[in-house]
């Protein structure tokens, strides 16, 4: 495989039974193959009908990912709400792997808000008010969670497989912040792991959305672009918006400017807008324009975001120093 093309991987998720009627397309295969493509397959049952997509798809030469999902009525995405039943879902999904003899590229987890949350998102946010406080001050159970949540990756590496997590962009800015606000209240930790993927589709922003690819891509390991169509319906029932050719293709020579890994959400949308055969062609060497001007805006914009972080962090801190100050004018005096 020619080095300056990108590792590329689709996100894939589907139930059972469209599932095996989709991989029974050869024509899928064989573009899978022409990319050196993996799959990040969305766990969403141990069903023999999904265990045989996987054996059709090793047998092809295709490396599949398994991305562990849990039933939405358990929260669906992994968080601090739902290590229990993530721990659960993984000894399931051991004992399906042995019985039917799957082998893994690696273990995803989607680190987000337990589906059930997904109104902080939205229009109905300030309902959501008093539970965050109530978590911001829950430090003692949510670090005992987040404990939880590090022994399960501990185990899955022990098993032998690696681990790599899809996350929110934000959890960069808190990262540098130190702070554990946001992971606290919406229980979504930053992890030590395998590598690291940061969501950053474009389609998901109204305007800028390659500005706060650009300004993010630079402290990513992975890149997650999208969405090209599919995926799971929120309560809303409002799909994802899709994005075109273009914008997509903008976005990859943004991403492979910055990452030698990137991820594709999804491949059905891919295979439904015909995207496959053109990333075959793909030109890699062409350069394009990158949004500097706006992203560098961005990247302010989160600085500032990062010093609000800090600051909310670290009372203590800052008492101390104001206490120190104050005595320090005192004794000028």
């Amino acid at each position: 495989m020619n080095k300056n093309i990108p590792d590329l991987t689709f996100f894939c998720e589907m139930p059972s039974d469209k599932l095996k009627a989709f991989f029974s397309n050869s024509d899928i295969l064989k573009q899978l193959k022409e990319l050196h493509a993996n799959i990040s397959l969305g766990l969403l049952d141990f069903s023999p009908e999904r265990a045989a997509v996987v054996k059709q798809l090793t047998k092809s030469g295709i490396p599949v990912t398994a991305w562990l999902l849990l039933p939405k009525d358990k929260g669906y995405w992994t968080s601090l709400d739902t290590v229990s039943q993530t721990v659960r879902a993984y000894a399931d999904f051991k004992s399906w792997t042995i019985k039917n003899n799957l082998k893994w590229a690696a273990v995803g987890l989607d680190i987000e808000p337990s589906i059930n949350r997904m109104g902080l998102f939205g229009k109905g946010w300030i309902n959501e008010i008093p539970d965050l406080a109530k978590r911001l001050f829950s430090a003692r159970k949510y670090t005992l969670l987040e404990n939880e949540l590090r022994a399960l990756i501990n185990q899955i590496r022990l098993d032998g497989f690696p681990v790599e997590t899809y996350n929110f962009p934000f959890i960069i800015d808190e990262r540098k912040a130190d702070s554990r606000i946001l992971a606290r209240t919406l229980g979504i930790p930053p992890l030590n792991v395998d590598r690291e993927v940061l969501m950053l589709y474009s389609s998901s922003f109204s305007k800028n959305g390659d500005a706060i690819l650009w300004s993010y891509a630079h402290q990513a390991e992975g890149i997650g672009l999208g969405s090209t169509g599919g995926g799971v319906e929120l309560e809303n029932g409002e799909p994802m918006r899709s994005m075109s050719w273009s914008d997509l293709q903008r976005d990859i020579r943004i991403a492979r400017e910055f990452s030698q890994h990137i991820y594709i959400f999804s491949l059905e949308g891919c295979v439904q807008q015909h995207f496959l055969e053109p990333l075959i062609h793909f030109n890699w060497e062409v350069k394009s324009e990158f949004p500097v001007k706006t992203g560098q805006k961005v990247t302010l914009v989160r600085h500032f975001a990062q010093v609000l972080l800090w600051l909310a962090s670290h009372p203590q801190e800052i008492l101390m120093s104001i206490f120190f100050l104050n005595l320090f004018r005192h004794r000028k005096k």
